[in-house]
């Protein structure tokens, strides 16, 4: 009792109003009552003793005070761990990594198992470092591991700069990443498909007598297989031979013993991941634990005195009072009456039976959860009513099924706004992630059919309206010809075709060369003369063929107009882009005419120009820039490889 002390001491002020409430009430309580004590014997009258509830008040009011103030007379003691560590994880590029003996090869699975042990690494800081003939920052010490996450998908070996495999440089870099940020002892994790004697070796060198641990997570199997490259072709050595890639464990096994770190071989499921992130989420030096790095929690004993509350509260009341508000308050679990052929089941736990069977529709009938029910709706395809049971509730996992629910259902706008909101609260859900993409292109897709569809459908309106246009005219040829003569008609219907077409011709010859000429450019063919008796005998029908031949001719011509005019425009990107390319061969070139053209920029803002032309260079090189993940890093190698000295030759490209 000598570390008495009080919590939360400002409490003990609301004792204060106390004091001075319970001498004025007393003060009353001591007057006369309505009769003196003398006529009330005389008139035979018991004036009844009232109970003082005024102790029992005080006393009440006392104790929840000191109660909140929260007393305190015992201590626990807690572990302080240091949440300071980091780590570097150190990913594999050499070509082998597309070996196809772990499907779909071992880069693919690299990249997931990385993926994987981000999330378990919530404290401390966490760096990212690839290598292949050399080694490589892709990104600095972060506690967002959100970036690591958009970075790691776009690692592969055609983003190297120089091929070939050297762990040393990789773990140099990891080593130098540490250092520079100030953390003397860290974690390193090497994600790879084995080293070379010469590797493991010059591995070891850099490690020893360092305060770095060294995990290493091999990815593939002893058996090995060919390398399969990006272009189908199997990788092959020197002499031609087919190069077969192994997971030697005898160069990993010492590096992880001598530096206490731990050896995975990959397996399909997340067991070797979670070895390594238990091992490697608490830094190092908190394994170390001393009196010096514990902390004493003083416990807050104030929950003693709930007893006498509930004590004076029951028996400070009237009789029954207490108790019905109890009741009134007490939240009671509706009963639900249990099927006689199970009767230790509830209608979830039928449910959930059911839902494993794979008698979704069933289940989803048994199911009272709500999240549950949606779930099996989902799965039996009921998608609306999945819908409408999930989209009250607010958890991540029905929020997700109701997402997918609208993608089945080609809502494609809802489900992106969940899948959105769903990576908000949860930036490491790769299933989201991955249906947010699927998602996305497949709106894209549905947005590209429907203007397809668009375009399709105004161009049938168009050939319809054309079509009617045509029909009313060659009606209204047939009812100002005569009907007597079909020759007469005939030659009424030429010469009002070559009035159409601009021609004051009125002779029937020449009615027959223009019909011979627009026969040619449909056709390709000139008419004989018996084709010149049959156009006569069918004027009406030659009419009609010559405007449709004259339509198709002009609307070849503008197509052909429109052709000339792409092609044209682009030749001129072409002349702007290999312009582009010429001006950044040349570094000083490129920084002079970036200078003239801030001050063409510059001096046509002066003037007060209203707009930059399309054709400008310097908007030109900003529409060029690739949004390329891949690309950047690439680039940002490219950078880091130009600022070292030239690596050395490494035993094979692989």
């Amino acid at each position: 009792m000598a570390n008495f002390t009080f919590l939360y001491p400002l409490w003990l002020i609301a004792l204060l109003p106390l004091a001075l409430l319970v001498p004025w009430l007393s003060r009353g309580k001591s007057k006369q009552g309505l009769i003196a004590p003398h006529l009330a014997e005389r008139l035979g009258i018991s004036q009844s003793k009232q109970v003082n509830k005024l102790p029992w008040l005080g006393t009440f009011w006392a104790i929840a005070v000191i109660a909140m103030a929260g007393p305190s007379w015992q201590t626990n003691t807690l572990p302080a761990y240091s949440i300071s560590g980091a780590r570097v994880l150190v990913m594999d590029m050499s070509r082998s990594m597309y070996a196809t003996d772990i499907t779909p090869n071992r880069l693919t699975q690299a990249r997931f198992k990385a993926l994987d042990m981000l999330p378990g690494w919530k404290e401390g800081t966490t760096g990212l470092v690839t290598y292949a003939a050399d080694g490589y920052t892709i990104s600095p010490l972060t506690q967002d591991s959100s970036t690591l996450s958009n970075l790691i998908p776009h690692l592969s070996p055609e983003t190297m700069p120089i091929q070939g495999s050297n762990a040393a440089a990789g773990i140099e870099e990891a080593i130098n990443l540490l250092k520079q940020a100030g953390h003397q002892q860290g974690d390193i994790i090497l994600i790879s498909d084995g080293l070379s004697d010469r590797e493991s070796n010059a591995v070891n060198a850099l490690l020893a007598g360092s305060q770095y641990r060294l995990s290493i997570l091999a990815v593939g199997t002893t058996q090995g297989a060919p390398v399969k490259l990006p272009d189908g072709r199997l990788l092959t050595n020197s002499q031609g031979k087919t190069v077969v890639a192994k997971v030697d464990l005898d160069t990993l096994l010492p590096l992880t013993r001598t530096t206490g770190g731990q050896l995975e071989l990959s397996r399909a499921n997340n067991a070797d991941v979670d070895r390594i992130v238990a091992l490697t989420a608490t830094p190092r030096e908190a394994a170390n634990e001393s009196k010096e790095k514990e902390l004493n929690e003083r416990l807050n004993n104030g929950f003693w005195l709930l007893i006498p509350l509930v004590v004076i509260a029951l028996f400070g009341f009237r009789r029954g009072i207490v108790l019905a508000v109890l009741v009134t308050v007490m939240p009671f679990d509706p009963a639900y009456a249990a099927s006689w052929q199970t009767p230790f089941k509830n209608s979830d736990t039928r449910g959930f039976e059911l839902y494993e069977q794979g008698n979704f529709a069933e289940a989803a009938d048994q199911f009272e959860s709500p999240a549950w029910k949606g779930a099996a709706q989902y799965k039996a395809g009921e998608f609306e009513q999945s819908i409408e049971t999930l989209s009250p509730l607010d958890d991540l996992n029905s929020r997700y099924n109701l997402a997918n629910a609208y993608a089945q259902t080609q809502q494609f706008d809802q489900a992106i706004d969940l899948y959105q909101s769903i990576l908000e609260q949860d930036p490491t859900n790769g299933d989201a992630k991955r249906n947010l993409e699927l998602v996305k292109q497949l709106k894209d897709q549905q947005e590209q059919q429907s203007d397809q569809d668009q375009e399709s459908g105004d161009q049938s309106q168009e050939d319809q309206q054309t079509g009617d246009s045509s029909d009313q005219n060659q009606q209204g040829q047939d009812q100002q010809s005569p009907s007597d003569g079909q020759q007469e008609n005939s030659s009424q219907s030429d010469s009002q075709q070559q009035n159409q077409e601009g021609k004051d011709s009125e002779q029937s010859d020449a009615a027959q060369q223009n019909s011979e000429q627009q026969g040619s450019s449909q056709e390709g063919s000139q008419q004989s003369g018996s084709e010149q008796q049959n156009a006569d005998q069918q004027g009406a029908e030659q009419s009609d063929s010559q405007q449709q031949a004259s339509a198709q001719q002009n609307s070849a011509q503008e197509q052909e107009t429109l052709e000339n005019d792409a092609a044209q425009n682009d030749g001129d990107e072409q002349d702007s882009s290999q312009t582009d390319a010429n001006s950044l061969a040349s570094e000083q070139q490129a920084d002079r005419d970036g200078d003239e053209e801030a001050q063409a920029v510059q001096a046509a803002g002066e003037d007060g120009s209203s707009g930059i032309s399309a054709s400008d260079p310097v908007l030109k090189k900003l529409e060029q820039i690739p949004d390329d993940t891949a690309a950047l890093i690439r680039a940002q190698m490219i950078l880091q490889a130009r600022q070292k000295q030239a690596p050395e030759a490494t035993e094979n490209s692989w």
